[in-house]
């Protein structure tokens, strides 16, 4: 039988256990690797749960790493590692999940000055997207973000992108003004006549309810394009921010 130089935790001195440095230090003290092997448990016949986290936290063929790799891997490519199952994978892509939500929640109450704004607090988000998806930022009165909600997943098209929808949840939460956003995988953030047209019959319908569109931002991992900006005239002379 092969023999392998697998370390198991108990091996491993006391307070090097990502366990128990957790309770003597806090979490602030652990690396990555030590937070993702408490939430993974066990390790495989060849690694244990510490070495397996540091091995998914790698670079990959795909280039990427860390929690980039976690967030764009499918289950299947998670499961492709030894020591991650069905159960691990789900596990891993729900925390993941969650923490996006905690991260989108802190930022309800971030008030929105310029399209940056915007693009700070959802590239991390929509940047990496292979999709197109469209998300309204709603905003209150003084231009602090009360929810982010997403709308469209998939190929937007402006005679299928259902108005009705997009303005559902801001009229719900009595919104003062709203943002839409959405991605262009493509990486290429110039509008298209899509857009704009979109763009146009968002902010008319929008306006019957008292709800102003403030703007519309094309998102792409390095890149983002304002349409207020792009051509102020799309908005017909309509205060900015």
């Amino acid at each position: 039988m092969k023999q392998t130089n697998k370390l198991t935790i108990k091996e491993i001195p006391n307070l090097d256990r990502p366990y128990e440095k957790f309770l003597k230090y806090g979490a602030h003290s652990l690396s990555d690797s030590e937070l993702l092997a408490i939430l993974i448990k066990n390790g495989s016949r060849e690694m244990n749960c510490l070495e397996l986290s540091k091995t998914l936290l790698s670079q990959h063929k795909s280039g990427l790493s860390g929690f980039n790799y976690l967030e764009r891997a499918s289950l299947s490519e998670l499961m492709e590692h030894s020591g991650i199952g069905r159960v691990k994978a789900i596990q891993i892509k729900a925390i993941i999940e969650l923490s996006k939500r905690i991260a989108n929640n802190r930022q309800v109450i971030t008030k929105v000055t310029t399209p940056k704004d915007i693009y700070n607090i959802l590239v991390n988000d929509m940047g990496h997207l292979e999709k197109e998806e469209i998300r309204v930022v709603i905003l209150d009165i003084k231009n602090y973000i009360k929810s982010i909600v997403t709308i469209v997943n998939g190929s937007i098209n402006c005679s299928a992108v259902s108005i009705k929808e997009i303005l559902s949840e801001p009229i719900k939460q009595l919104a003062s003004g709203i943002i839409l956003v959405h991605n262009h995988p493509s990486g290429e953030s110039s509008p298209s006549r899509q857009d704009i047209q979109l763009t146009k019959k968002v902010m008319d319908y929008a306006s019957l309810f008292d709800i102003d569109l403030k703007d519309h931002i094309i998102i792409c991992k390095n890149e983002y394009t304002s349409l207020r900006e792009f051509d102020e005239s799309i908005f017909y002379g309509r205060k900015l921010l």
